[in-house]
């Protein structure tokens, strides 16, 4: 045992490196980065030095396989790392990302590596480098095979492998710790004890949805996850990150595929998942049969028959039989039967036959058959058929019942019945438009409440109806009212109105009113006629509560031939137009009004 110890102290490179995550820099591909170096003439160990200072992460590679004496030169200006490395090093030499590492190992196999026995067995205990207590659930990696194991609670592993290449490459990592790659050579078994040392940060991520309405963890946490995908696959997606793309991925459920104990630490340009998969990343497509899990980050194509489920950032197309369920930003188009929740911001296109989330900015369009949701800011549009919510609208809200924003509306708020926005900078259409207040906006409806907008009750009297009441609700720009009054014979007449104020003096105003409404008698119970009117009309304001006003009215009257009126020709006295068909009646009068508004 003794020799086997000697035999990896004097074969075996370690390298022990604090994994500290750089923002940017955390799910790419190390070799997909680009850098610019310029060095006439060197050694290559102080070339790959140099590159790793560029790219920000540490060489890992047998002593023997790699000739740093060599004098080499590099020009390189913004190429790909894994460019640079291939012109160093050539066909032989190739690469694994494993962590923080760049992993230089041979890619062909000569004869001085064939097999001389079956397998490598290789146990160990892995403690803690500072309090040397055993660690449980660490991660010992075997690069070429995608081989693993996994400590028990007294720190002890055991590790099977196939025997192959003459060098083979060892991860041992725990979440919470540097990393550390060994490499070790052909003897049928080995005792590797490890030290693995403490990082001093520890990371964690927390998505709510608004006010602390829903709190949620990493994919990891989530009850689906927990029931479907075994422990020990887990534990090692969290220890192990593989950030080599892997070519293709196919699994029956989450631990059983090709990529076996792994699948949660790699991401893969083509996935294909029968029931359910649990990946790293897909760069590429992805389809499942049931469920599509992936840990970090969603880039491409990406179907699933019930949902999809990812945990980074997702860009491309996501279409989920019942919903999609991403813990990042989304861009792109997120297609769902049921529901579709993302977490941050969203750019693109969000479709589903029942509900659409953003917990933060929503800069796409929301489509849905009942509700869309953005806890923050709407930059493009909702249309839905029951209610759309976001908290500041810049763009478009069209509802078949309510819209919603919270806070500004400074775009457009379209309704079939309610819009509602406590700041209105923009444009509301609907029955009714309800506001704290009105800046630069315009609500337009049926009725519309402003708080702090313009309400008046007014009392007034004309030639026909000596006996009024109104309200009026909405913005001095833009009002409705409603009137109701009673005349001679106990004529009584309802009208819907609508008006603007104009301001000529500090006290002094002019009204612009047009209203409808109907003339009915109570005794005879007989509708009578429709009573349009048009009245411009002075303001004076006494007080900040009190005003008279007074003005000239146009009056349009039409009735049908047979009702009662107050006279044969029609509802006035007197007019300057009157005109009678077979049916109908049309009688036009110039009248006045006189009143008191508090």
């Amino acid at each position: 045992m003794a020799a086997q110890r000697a035999t990896i102290k004097f074969r075996a490179v370690t390298i022990l490196l604090v994994v500290l995550p750089i923002l940017g820099f955390s799910q790419s591909s190390f070799l997909a980065r680009k850098i610019t170096l310029n060095i006439p003439k060197c050694s290559l160990e102080v070339a790959l030095s140099e590159i790793e200072k560029a790219g920000r992460f540490r060489f890992s590679y047998d002593a023997g396989l790699i000739p740093v004496e060599r004098q080499v030169q590099i020009n390189a200006k913004n190429l790909q790392i894994g460019k640079v490395i291939n012109d160093l090093l050539g066909k032989e030499v190739g690469s694994r990302e494993i962590g923080n590492h760049v992993i230089l190992v041979r890619k062909r196999s000569l004869s001085l590596e064939k097999k001389s026995f079956p397998t490598i067995e290789i146990t160990g205990i892995i403690l803690d480098f500072n309090s040397r207590t055993p660690l449980a659930d660490a991660t010992v990696f075997e690069i070429e095979n995608k081989k693993s194991a996994i400590s028990a609670n007294n720190g002890q592993y055991k590790l099977t492998i196939p025997t192959g290449k003459k060098i083979r490459g060892l991860t041992f990592c725990k979440s919470g710790y540097a990393d550390t790659v060994i490499f070790i050579s052909q003897v049928p078994e080995y005792r590797i004890n490890m030290l693995l040392r403490p990082v001093q940060e520890q990371f964690t991520r927390l998505n709510s949805l608004g006010s602390g309405l829903i709190s949620l963890n990493y994919t990891d946490s989530l009850g689906i996850v927990n029931w479907l995908v075994p422990g020990t696959i887990v534990v090692n997606a969290q220890n192990l990150e593989v950030r080599s793309s892997g070519t293709l991925q196919a699994s029956v459920i989450p631990y059983l595929g090709t990529n076996g104990k792994v699948a949660g630490s790699i991401t893969n340009r083509l996935s294909v998942n029968l029931l359910a998969g649990y990946n790293g990343g897909v760069k590429g497509f992805e389809i499942g049969g049931l469920l599509n899990i992936t840990r970090k980050e969603m880039g491409g194509v990406q179907i699933g028959g019930l949902c999809n489920i990812v945990g980074g950032r997702s860009r491309g197309l996501q279409i989920g039989g019942l919903f999609n369920f991403d813990l990042g930003k989304f861009q792109g188009v997120q297609a769902a039967g049921l529901f579709n929740y993302v977490p941050d911001t969203i750019n693109g296109l969000q479709i589903s036959l029942a509900t659409n989330i953003a917990a933060k900015q929503s800069n796409c369009w929301q489509v849905s058959a009942l509700f869309n949701l953005a806890m923050k800011d709407v930059r493009k549009a909702q249309v839905c058929g029951l209610v759309n919510y976001g908290h500041n609208v810049d763009g478009i809200q069209f509802a078949g019942l309510l819209n919603i924003a919270r806070n500004h509306n400074d775009g457009l708020q379209i309704a079939g019945i309610l819009n509602y926005a406590t700041i209105v900078n923009g444009l509301q259409i609907g029955l009714v438009n309800v506001s704290n207040t009105v800046e630069r906006g315009l609500p337009i409806g049926l009725f519309s409440y402003v708080q702090e907008g313009y309400h008046v009750i007014e009392v007034s009297g004309n030639e026909v109806f000596p006996g009024n009441v109104a309200f009026r609700s909405g913005t001095k720009t833009f009002y409705n009212f409603v009137e109701f009054g009673i005349g001679a014979g106990y004529k009584l007449h309802g009208s819907y109105g609508i008006g603007t104020i104009f301001t000529l003096k500090k006290k002094l105003s002019m009204n612009l009113d047009a209203s409808a409404g109907f003339v009915y008698h109570p005794v005879d119970t007989t509708y009578q006629g429709l009573l349009v009117r048009f009245i411009p009309a002075l303001e004076y304001r006494f007080a900040k509560h009190f005003a008279i006003f007074g003005g000239p009215a146009y009056n349009f009257f039409l009735f049908s031939k047979g009702k009662p009126s107050a006279t044969s020709r029609g509802l006035s006295t007197y007019d300057f137009y009157f005109k009678s068909t077979e049916n109908a009646s049309i009688q036009m009068w110039i009248g006045g009004a006189l009143g008191v508004r508090f």
